[in-house]
């Protein structure tokens, strides 16, 4: 069912697992967890000779503070759980289901700011948003946006080395501001459609071989739409296709998404594709 593989995906991207509360709380000024250094929730912090992320041991109050929920998991007992894991920011500046700039402009959330560049010498407005698919050594020295030409787009436009957040957003299911992408219950409205997008795209690509998404066994439905919002659809469609393991920023692969939700029930209705 969608709240079960919700749930599920939730867990997994806030990195705050509700099943096991406990530990948080009891390791609250504990070092127990590997983290990203940031400035601030979503300021990832890289080492200025390679531009990599830096990590280090942290306890659970600073891995609530860099995500900027730790008043909110102070009230978790008033707001529920739900509502602290939406609002985590990690440290590329992805949100709750780790939505970034790039799928809530595919999906008409979000218009990305335009900033002013020179190009081929003339002044030229470009979109400027997160660019994952740009090596880490583009953010050396402090460089945090960098102009490069986009195959998805079909031609330029300004990577950032984080979701910066800066353009407007466009009111669909409710959905103005920052602040509102941070509630549960508009995210998921956004992970629905998220949902559909991915399964189609990955139903497409069965079709051609006579197979069905809601059909498939091995991998799981669950299974195929956790690891496509992991990695996208086109990362499962080149795992299956070409046994490729994909990972996101964090080096989680794609097998774990995998595995992570092979014992999860999800059908059409549940998201009310088509």
């Amino acid at each position: 069912m969608m709240s079960a593989f919700s749930r599920r995906l939730l867990d997994l991207e806030s990195r705050i697992d509700s099943r096991n509360l406990r530990w948080y709380t009891d390791n609250l000024s504990e070092p127990v967890m590997d983290y990203w250094r940031v400035e601030r929730p979503g300021r990832l912090v890289r080492d200025p000779a390679t531009g990599a992320p830096v990590t280090e041991r942290v306890t659970i109050a600073e891995f609530l503070a860099r995500t900027g929920v730790a008043d909110l998991f102070a009230e978790r007992d008033t707001v529920g759980i739900t509502a602290v894991q939406a609002a985590v920011v990690n440290p590329w500046g992805f949100v709750g289901f780790q939505f970034g700039e790039a799928l809530l402009t595919d999906l008409q959330y979000y218009r990305p700011v335009r900033d002013t560049v020179v190009l081929d010498g003339e002044e030229a407005e470009l979109p400027s948003y997160y660019a994952p698919a740009l090596p880490e050594s583009t953010w050396r020295g402090g460089t945090t946006s960098h102009v490069h030409h986009d195959e998805g787009i079909g031609g330029p436009r300004v990577g950032t080395d984080v979701n910066e957040w800066r353009g407007t957003f466009t009111g669909r299911d409710g959905i103005h501001s920052f602040a509102d992408l941070r509630r549960h219950d508009n995210q998921l409205a956004v992970l629905r459609r998220a949902l559909r997008h991915n399964a189609r795209i990955v139903n497409r690509h069965f079709a051609k071989s006579g197979r069905d998404l809601w059909s498939s066994a091995e991998p799981s439905p669950a299974s195929l739409l956790g690891a496509a919002h992991l990695c996208g659809p086109y990362g499962v469609l080149a795992y299956l296709d070409n046994c490729s393991r994909p990972t996101d920023e964090a080096g989680t692969s794609i097998t774990a998404y995998l595995r992570a939700f092979s014992d999860v029930e999800f059908t059409p209705d549940d998201i009310g594709a088509v």
